[in-house]
């Protein structure tokens, strides 16, 4: 990382001389409403973004993941190229932290073949950069049609694991190149009949619903602007799989990568000319608790003048992307702006015990002949991120003004960000599946119940502990009150997730119809993976 403690130390000092600014008259009256005196008052911090390219250069060996299990799907092309995307925001104090959110189906802590993992990032990040790792929080978009960094589904070589390490951290360093002074806004919009649970897709609408099991239908976004009110960056978070496409064989970021570029006014093939996005801005599109939940529908329509045409080769992906984007930029017209500057950040181990026999297999022998199709799955499987069969995560949380940012290692269940957005009374809470881990699903108790009885795809499969959901929301309870935001009790542990045990009453019955022959499926590939006596 070629951004030095030394050079980073006077960028500090310039900018914290520079940032004692107060908002100029054209961000102080060019809001909209009563955001207008919320402008005149807001803090002030430095922001910087940026975004590097993690597009494999060979396609040798290279799988791609999310569907089935095994090496079904070995990439033939590239749809659309694929990135890394870093903000870093800094307070008048000089603390800081640093979101990135990478375009790939998930990644690692720690590897097997070498210092490739989100872990090895953040440690770089603290020795080069001074931020402390607790303050960094690092997550795949979940792209189902992106590298399989797991090795769930056969894999990528080990050269493009250290590209992305490379290119992730090159990020991070421009994106604290860039600072400048700025003032941070945030908003939020109503999502329903933008996503279904698995299976809900009932109806002619093709779009979702909620009426078989809760889904996290809030979509949060922050945005930086600058003092003539210039856009530097904008993060969105929003609760749902990105599987617009089925598998394609084609590198794709699906609709996180296209929400993320019209955000950016980048989109191919149409005008320069054209009205959408932020010129000259970064986009950092983040997945939320999206456990249970997928695409199921675009209600707002389309814009002629900027969505693609059915004919082209992104159409899906590019109009659900960009409905969340426009979604998002309406969401801003009403913002809400920060008036404290102050950036901090704790962490904690999760330990999760694996439960999965399949997977636990897959992991810890180096020749793998489990139905999976010769599965070998990269995570490390020693000290201190793996314990024979419990596994260790980081759990980070940010406080950024009044507002809070959990990490999950994971794909969180809806009920995991409704305790925490309940319990800690922060303005807002931001949730991040797949952060500084990937460990499957995370599910409270009576989510978990949902998932084995209910579920019409994975859940079952890639689900590791009935707790460790329950423990995502304890563990971040306690970083929140660190973090100096109030707390309240939970009353009864599990008490948002979908149901009492058992049994479950929250199936569809298209859902219901596919569990006999899930469950069978289930037994016979755990049978089969036990050796025999």
């Amino acid at each position: 990382m070629p951004f030095s403690i030394k050079k980073r130390r006077a960028v500090l000092a310039l900018g914290m001389a520079t940032a004692l600014w107060a908002p100029t008259s054209a961000l102080a009256t060019r809001g909209h409403g009563g955001s207008r005196i919320q402008a005149s008052r807001a803090a002030v911090y430095a922001v910087g973004a940026a975004r590097a390219d993690i597009t494999p250069t060979s396609l040798a060996n290279f799988y791609l993941g999310g569907y089935g299990i095994g090496p079904m799907h070995q990439a033939t092309g590239v749809l659309r190229h694929i990135y890394a995307r870093a903000i870093a925001i800094r307070d008048h104090h000089g603390h800081q932290a640093v979101i990135a959110a990478l375009d790939l189906q998930g990644h690692s802590v720690a590897y097997q073949q070498g210092p490739y993992g989100f872990a090895d990032i953040a440690n770089d990040v603290e020795k080069q950069l001074g931020i402390p790792a607790s303050n960094v929080i690092l997550q795949s978009t979940h792209t189902h049609n992106g590298p399989d960094d797991l090795g769930v589904w056969g894999g990528v070589p080990d050269t493009y694991l250290a590209y992305v390490k490379s290119q992730t951290e090159a990020a991070i360093a421009q994106a604290l190149k860039s600072e400048q002074p700025a003032a941070l806004r945030w908003a939020t919009a109503d999502m329903t009949g933008f996503s279904g649970t698995f299976g809900s897709d009932t109806d002619s609408t093709h779009t979702g619903d909620t009426t078989d099991y809760p889904m996290d239908t809030q979509l949060r976004v922050l945005q930086a602007v600058g003092r003539r009110d210039q856009v530097i960056a904008t993060m969105v978070n929003y609760s749902t799989h990105a599987t617009v496409y089925g598998p394609l064989d084609r590198v794709s970021p699906d609709w996180p990568g296209a929400t993320a570029t019209f955000l950016e006014h980048g989109e191919l093939g149409i005008p320069t000319a054209a009205k959408y996005g932020y010129p000259g801005s970064v986009a950092v599109v983040t997945v939320g608790a999206m456990g249970h939940t997928w695409p199921a529908g675009t209600p707002s329509g389309t814009d002629p003048s900027v969505d693609p045409a059915p004919r082209s080769d992104n159409a899906g992906a590019d109009r659900y992307g960009n409905a969340v984007a426009r979604t998002a930029m309406s969401a801003l017209a009403h913002p809400t702006y920060e008036r404290r500057s102050q950036v901090r950040g704790t962490s904690q181990t999760i330990y999760v015990s694996n439960t999965n026999p399949v997977l636990l297999a897959a992991q810890n022998e180096p020749s793998n002949p489990t139905p999976a199709g010769g599965v070998k799955i990269y995570r490390a499987n020693t000290p201190p991120w793996d314990y024979g069969d419990l596994y260790a995560a980081p759990l980070v949380a940010l406080r950024i003004g009044d507002l809070a940012f959990f990490s999950v290692p994971g794909e969180p269940f809806p009920s995991i960000h409704a305790a925490l957005a309940t319990e800690v009374h922060a303005r807002l809470s931001f949730i991040f599946g797949l952060a500084q881990d990937q460990l499957g699903y995370a599910e409270e108790v009576a989510d978990y119940n949902g998932a084995f009885q209910c579920s019409a795809g994975d859940e079952w499969f890639f689900t590791i502990s009935p707790t460790f959901g329950s423990d995502v929301v304890r563990l971040q309870r306690s970083n929140a009150s660190a973090l100096g935001f109030a707390v309240s009790d939970p009353g009864t542990p599990g008490e948002y997730g979908a149901g009492p045990l058992p049994p479950a009453t929250n199936c569809t019955q298209q859902q219901a119809l596919s569990v006999p022959q899930q469950v069978q499926q289930g037994v016979q590939q755990v049978q089969q993976a036990i050796p025999a006596p």
